[in-house]
């Protein structure tokens, strides 16, 4: 049974590649040594005497440095001759590299490359059916230095996410319209299907009295309690998956007016509940605290149909509706 010896694992652990050129050719060299360098070998430089290269003494600076190869750079007429003498598989290689590049750093770089492809070719034989014998038996590190690099899968570009089809919207909000009588405190709910497209949907929305609007005069004091139901349509402007997002919206509102009075004496207390229409204007912004609850802050404004006014003793006291606003703030839920 035949032995080889096995080439010496340095103290850097990567196996050893003796590299022969011409102070002339140290571009070249460069060139070779960082791609050498690159598959994790330890270049060692070696000068020879000047003459006709052979392989005997470039296979005693490879036997003498403990080196796998070593490679030769012969300047030549056409470009340069390439010499190498590989121990692992016991070949030598000889070829000659035209220079097609005149400029220096592109054909150093060309003229490396093409070093590299001879020496892995060499290399590669280790993977044939029957090896070649060689000197020295491979490293367990050349198979990993040479084997093909695996392609880093590209990552996909991120897909911005659909707008949610379904939120539902809920928080505080005042109403106010000039005339006399103060704001008022309603809890504001919203319901928005992201239909008929994915930048126009239908909207609805209800506002719930909760804290009462008041009214003081020396006849007494009136207490008033406004709700508003209204259907529509909200446009999106914003691009999906974007953290900040501006709404639009219009459509019909109902607004529901209920006065009581607390009279003084003599006088007598009367209570009365109204209903009109008003058009309305809504727009607002939110922002994304995770992909499905948003932060809003709203307004809205609308035109009653009818102007409700409050007359205390048969003078008017204060008119409401003309116009009226509504600024909210609320928290959005959002299903896909």
């Amino acid at each position: 049974m035949a032995s080889f010896p096995l080439a010496a694992a340095h103290a850097s652990g990567e196996p050893r590649i003796v590299l022969v050129a011409p102070a002339k050719d140290a571009g070249i060299a460069v060139r070779i040594r960082a791609e050498l360098e690159a598959l994790h070998f330890e270049v060692l430089d070696v000068e020879m005497e000047a003459g006709p290269p052979a392989r005997e003494p470039l296979e005693e600076a490879a036997r003498k440095s403990d080196a796998v190869a070593a490679v030769r750079i012969v300047p030549s007429s056409a470009g340069v001759e390439v010499w190498i003498v590989d121990r692992i598989t016991g070949k030598t290689v000889l070829r000659e590299l035209v220079a097609e590049d005149e400029s220096p750093h592109g054909g150093s770089a060309t003229m490396a490359l093409r070093v590299m492809e001879l020496l892995r070719a060499s290399l590669m034989e280790l993977d044939a059916p029957r090896p070649p014998p060689g000197e020295v038996a491979p490293p367990a590190v050349i198979r990993e230095i040479l084997a093909p690099r695996r392609a880093e899968t590209p990552r996909a570009a991120p897909v911005p996410g659909r707008r949610p089809f379904l939120t539902l919207e809920l928080g505080p909000s005042m109403l106010l319209s000039p005339g006399g009588i103060g704001p008022s405190g309603l809890l504001h709910t919203s319901l928005h299907i992201q239909r008929p497209s994915e930048r126009i949907g239908l909207s609805t929305f209800v506002s719930i009295p909760v804290v009462p609007a008041n009214l003081a005069g020396p006849e007494g004091v009136a207490t008033a309690r406004f709700g508003l139901l209204g259907v529509g349509l909200r446009g999106s402007f914003a691009p999906r998956g974007a953290a900040w997002n501006a709404n639009v919206g219009a459509g019909l509102s109902a607004v529901v007016l209920h006065f009581e009075g607390r009279p003084e004496r003599p006088y007598a207390g009367a209570s009365e509940t109204l209903f009109t229409l008003a058009p309305y204007l809504r727009a607002g912004l939110g922002y994304a605290v995770t992909p499905h609850l948003r932060l809003r802050a709203d307004v809205l404004t609308g035109v009653t149909v009818q102007r409700p006014v409050v007359e205390f003793v048969g003078r008017v006291a204060a008119t409401w509706g003309l116009p009226f606003v509504s600024p909210s703030l609320g928290a959005e839920l959002s299903w896909d």
